[in-house]
């Protein structure tokens, strides 16, 4: 299958915004040569929602619309989950058809709603996990199985699918091409360290705050969105140290300026939640500028652990980075990092989504 000239459905468990996940950034490259729907969560469940407008759309590029959909009943009741999706589907089927779209393929990166799309008769159902889901609700089961092919970012992700479906395949996260940019000269006064990504209960701030707080010379800047779990710890991190900046959230095509602008990027991570030992997906960024990289363990980058500074200790994490900070590192680093990021770019990644497609 040739992924040109297509209706692709892209159903999201994050909202279209300036932070871009794996869903946001296959989206974009998929409008490129399909018309693409990305599927927005939908609006929270209120009594009001069956008077209003059932699915509103939002034009984002020539070929990329945003749809956002509202439940007309709570779904935390799986009876009833089941009677919202099918009549949510079912509308969804309804507007595919006004638009002149008679043949489509769902492409889902939530496993937890939107089960049952086979209703709709779609060309193919795909689902694309990003993430260490622990199968807690019925639907993630039902999607397993009724999916047509199953992508999954690691093999210790993609063993737990395998229960459920035969055809599962490690995809590997995709970065765009444009991320690629010339390296500029760093003439920081002060050397900048840079963590982009969300700023959540997955963050280990007892690790971040020891590094910080051992490094006053080093200026650390938290890039992204702050969620409701981390917010009180990340505000005693940002009120306690001087060091501390926080830039908010920056539109995902700005990132590379801002990481190209700093010494380091580091991903301190809690390593006992659900698949924070396995990949982060802004890495590929990083390494597509050549930066050093300071993180907790990831299997995912077990192989290629000359190329980056892993590790759990805290205290060993400290003289890792002391130690770079004053003595660098090889230069042929920078260019191993930035070839291995061209193994993951989007045009490398679709073409082996559509080789296994036409299997």
């Amino acid at each position: 299958m040739k992924l040109e000239n297509k209706c692709i459905l892209i159903i999201s468990n994050e909202p279209w915004g300036k932070t871009w996940y794996s869903k946001h950034n296959y989206a974009w490259q998929l409008s490129f040569k399909n018309k693409v729907y990305f599927i927005n969560p939908p609006y929270k469940f209120s009594l009001s929602n069956i008077f209003k407008k059932n699915i509103e759309e939002k034009t984002i590029a020539e070929n990329l619309t945003v749809l956002t959909y509202r439940n007309i009943l709570p779904v935390s009741i799986e009876l009833l989950r089941k009677m919202n999706e099918l009549y949510i589907l079912r509308r969804l089927k309804k507007y595919l058809k006004q638009k002149k779209h008679l043949e489509f393929i769902i492409w889902t990166f939530d496993p937890i709603r939107l089960s049952n799309t086979y209703v709709m008769k779609p060309e193919k159902i795909i689902l694309h996990i990003v993430d260490d889901y622990l199968f807690t609700y019925p639907s993630e089961k039902i999607l397993a199985k009724k999916a047509d092919v199953i992508f999954c970012v690691s093999d210790e992700i993609a063993q737990k699918y395998k229960q459920y479906n035969t055809n599962v395949h490690v995809i590997y996260h995709a970065i765009p091409d444009h991320e690629f940019i010339k390296p500029v000269k760093i003439n920081n006064q002060r050397k900048k360290a840079i963590y982009v990504g969300n700023i959540d209960h997955r963050l280990d701030y007892d690790y971040n705050k020891y590094i910080i707080e051992h490094l006053p010379d080093v200026q650390f800047y938290f890039v992204g969105s702050i969620k409701p779990s981390a917010k009180e710890n990340f505000e005693q991190l940002s009120k306690t140290y001087p060091n501390v900046s926080y830039m908010g959230e920056i539109s995902y095509n700005e990132l590379k300026n801002h990481i190209s602008k700093s010494d380091i990027c580091f991903v301190f991570k809690d390593i006992h939640h659900p698949g924070n030992n396995i990949s982060s997906h802004k890495m590929l960024q990083y390494f597509a500028q050549g930066k050093p990289i300071f993180c907790t363990y990831l299997s995912r980058y077990k192989d290629i652990q000359d190329m980056l500074y892993m590790e759990n200790d805290k205290q060993i994490m400290l003289e890792k980075i002391t130690h770079y900070l004053s003595y660098g590192e090889e230069k042929d680093l920078i260019q191993k990092r930035i070839n291995y990021a061209k193994n993951f770019t989007f045009t490398n990644i679709l073409s082996q989504i559509e080789n296994i497609l036409n299997k």
